[in-house]
This record gives C-alpha cells, sequence and structure tokens, in this order.
C-alpha cells in the first residue's frame, strides 16, 4: 500500500513560524500550516496528518527558540527579496507615521504584531491607530513573479495606563453593575396587549422589524396601566443552534441561528425598555411554539434574568414551559397557546376547566392563538373572543402549500376596563 511520507522539519518550522500562546497554553495556525506546506512542497497535507506531527514536536523548546531569537521576525525578512523605501517621522503628539515598500516571494497576510516589525517599530511599545495597505504582482525577465507590497501605518504609543494587569482586570469585572433608574413618561388609563406569534427568528431579522418597532414605539406612546408583550410561539426558526429543526425533528432550510438570538434579544429589549417609560406595570407572557418552544423557555428565562438583574421592579416575565397559559388583564381573561396542539373552538373549553378561578374571576374571556401565519381574524364563540394572530415573516413555501396568506402583520389590542377599544394593525 502506498504511504505518503511528510517533510516533519518543515512542518516544525511551520509550527514555530505560526505558534502563539493564550490562557490554554500553545496553539498554531493549521490551516495556514497546510497552506504554506503545499506551496513549499505541492503536497497536500490532511489535517489529521498535521495533528499527529504537531502532537510530537518538542513545542515548549520551539516557542522558546522564536521568543528568545525573535524568529517570527526573521521569518517575516525570509519573505522578503528586497526593500526599496522605508520612511519614518514623528508628530509633536509622538504619533509615529511610517510607510514602506517591499518585494516578497509570496502573498502574505500580516497581523498588527508582524506588520509593526515590517515597519521596524516595536509591537510591545507602540499601538497601530490607521493602516493603509495594497499589494500587487509583477514578473521580471526570468519570468519569476513577485508581489510589491506598499504600507502605511500610524502608531500610538502605549502609556502605562493603555494595558491592564491581571489583577486591575479582575478587579475591573468586580465593580458593582451601575443601578438602572428609568423616568416615566406617561402612565394612562388603558391597558394593551401586543400580539407577536410566529416571528421565526432566522428567518425574520431585525432589519425587516425595523418599521414595526418603530409603530410598536409609537403606540405604547400614549400611555398605559399595563402593557402584556404575549410571545405566542415559534419565536425561532429552529429548536437548535447548530442545526435547524422545529421542536419534532423536522430538518428546515439551514438557518443563522447565532444572528437569530441577537435579533430576537435587540427586538424585545427594544419593546420592553420603552415600554417600561410609557407604563405601570410591564408583562411578558408566553406559549411554546412547536418550532422552538425549547429555547423560547431560555430566552424567557435569560429576560427574566436581565431585568431582575436591573431591578426593574416593573417588569414582570411569567416564564414557564407549557404549552397554554392565562392570565388576568383588567377585568379581561386571556389564555394563550400556540394554536397547533388544542384547536381554537376548544381552547375556551380549557381554560373554563384549567383555570377555573380565574375564569370565575374575569367579565370577560378571550383565547389567543398563532400557528396559521394568516390574517388576523376575530371570532365571537358563545360570548368568547377568539383572535388568530398572523406572523411578520416573509412567505415561505409553507405559506404556500398549506394556503395561508402571511399577510405579514403584528396585532396590538387596547383594553379599557370593560374589555377591547380598538385593535392595531402593525406593519
Amino acid at each position: 500500500m502506498f504511504m505518503n511520507t511528510y517533510n516533519e522539519e518543515l512542518i516544525g518550522r511551520l509550527w514555530q513560524k505560526y505558534c502563539y500562546k493564550d490562557a490554554q497554553g500553545l496553539k498554531s495556525d493549521r490551516q495556514k500550516i497546510i497552506d504554506e506546506y503545499n506551496l513549499a512542497t505541492g503536497d497536500d497535507i490532511p489535517l489529521g496528518t498535521i495533528k499527529h506531527i504537531i502532537r510530537r514536536l518538542d513545542k515548549e523548546r520551539l516557542y522558546n527558540e522564536k521568543m528568545d531569537n525573535n524568529e517570527g521576525f526573521r521569518n517575516l525578512q525570509n519573505v522578503m527579496v528586497e526593500e526599496s523605501k522605508n520612511k519614518i517621522s514623528v508628530a509633536e503628539d509622538g504619533t509615529i507615521t511610517s510607510s514602506i515598500k517591499k518585494r516578497m516571494r509570496s502573498k502574505q497576510v500580516f497581523t498588527n504584531k508582524e506588520l509593526m516589525e515590517l515597519h521596524s517599530l516595536n509591537p510591545d511599545e507602540n499601538r497601530i491607530t490607521s493602516i493603509t495597505s495594497n499589494e500587487w504582482t509583477m514578473t521580471n525577465v526570468d519570468g519569476d513573479q513577485f508581489f510589491n507590497f506598499q504600507s502605511k501605518i500610524k502608531v500610538t504609543p502605549l502609556k502605562d495606563n493603555d494595558t491592564l494587569t491581571k489583577e486591575e482586570f479582575l478587579a475591573a469585572l468586580k465593580e458593582p453593575t451601575v443601578k438602572w433608574k428609568i423616568e416615566k413618561v406617561g402612565i394612562g388609563e388603558r391597558n394593551l396587549m401586543i400580539g407577536l406569534a410566529d416571528m421565526h427568528f432566522g428567518v425574520t431579522t431585525i432589519e425587516m422589524l425595523k418599521n414595526d418597532l418603530a409603530e410598536i414605539k409609537d403606540i405604547i406612546e400614549n400611555g398605559y396601566k399595563t402593557i402584556v408583550i404575549a410571545q405566542l410561539g415559534d419565536l425561532f426558526e429552529s429548536s437548535q443552534m447548530k442545526e435547524s429543526l422545529t421542536l419534532r425533528g423536522t430538518i428546515l432550510p439551514s438557518v443563522d441561528m447565532v444572528k437569530a438570538l441577537a435579533d430576537a434579544k435587540s427586538f424585545y429589549h427594544t419593546i420592553i425598555d420603552h415600554a417600561v417609560k410609557h407604563c405601570k406595570d410591564v408583562r411578558v407572557e408566553h406559549a411554546c411554539g412547536n418550532h422552538s418552544g425549547n429555547l423560547e423557555y431560555l430566552f424567557m428565562d435569560a429576560l427574566q434574568d436581565r431585568y431582575n438583574m436591573l431591578e426593574c421592579k416593573s417588569v414582570k416575565v411569567n416564564n414557564h414551559n407549557d404549552w397554554r397559559v392565562a392570565f388576568k388583564i383588567g377585568s379581561v381573561g386571556v389564555m394563550m397557546t400556540h394554536g397547533d396542539t388544542v384547536k381554537l373552538k376548544d381552547a375556551a373549553g380549557k381554560f373554563a376547566k384549567e383555570y377555573s378561578v380565574l375564569w370565575g374571576d374575569c367579565e370577560s374571556h378571550e383565547v389567543w392563538v398563532g400557528h396559521k401565519h394568516h390574517d388576523f381574524t376575530y371570532t365571537d364563540i358563545n360570548g368568547i373572543i377568539h383572535r388568530q394572530f398572523p406572523t411578520p415573516k416573509p412567505t415561505s413555501d409553507f405559506e404556500d402549500k398549506y394556503g395561508y396568506l402571511s399577510r405579514k402583520l403584528i396585532n396590538a389590542v387596547e383594553y379599557d376596563d370593560i374589555g377591547e377599544k380598538g385593535t392595531y394593525k402593525i406593519r
């Protein structure tokens, strides 16, 4: 069987060139080692082979040699063929401007530290404030290709307070958090519920919701006694961060769940922080959805911790892991469920049975659901108001397949002490 043999001495030199030390020990940029090894030998070397060879190296000795002999700087100079120009000037405030033009055998990408060394500046004593670099290729009469590299940098000398010792850094982390105090702008006599159904962050982005946020903030500025932010399920497209799956395992097109989480935080924090200024009490209620019920629980838990930490006593987050929840706003009792389990027409019966004390204490009753991704609907069944909420997400093949309209709406409902006063369509 044919087996490849690799130049381990070259790999050791490349490791030395690209090694660095962090809090976990000695590390190296293995992709750069692979790329440069291929450039030098023409051979592709698998990542697994690199790992095995590096594991056998005397890394501590190689690293110490690099530090003692400034091997990293000598390696940088090895790529240079000739130096055409090097100009340095120092301003009155100590700012150093350095310009260089060099010819290189191969194209290189430099770190800030390496760039300062190329400019003959000490990276331990200076900090780069601006960089302007470019490169272009040329071929000599012998047919050899070179890279002309031109760079201009500005650096400022480091001051004693520019760096923190480990002890100073730890002390800074222990500084007490500044307490957050919000002045009330306007308190009204009515209540507001904002229905946030099927947001599907991951497909929906914060950029798509800028107008919605502006309208929601305008409505909030009317001033209210209580504002309820109703998370009606499917806050996220996926139930997992690394894979795009629903809670029940249905495979979805890939989405960026890291951005989805950041967008959801931005959206909710913006609404809650604004609501705190314009009402006496802010409540967040939710029901688990079929796409991301588990992440919704964790997201609500994080919201709860955030406002507890900020000691914002007017914000209450009702975190739980249930498919249904019921509560009272003014004299109106509301049951929320996502809409994929209990049917809308059956939800009122569940409300009366599962929350009988709350049911008896309310003058009117409503059921709120999402899931269907179509226009806002309002139905009165035997005196119980049923509201089906839409989604602001872009239309997908799912909506087309099941005939859902996906009107890209968010709805909010305003109440007085007796019942509904009006509905807002936010688009």
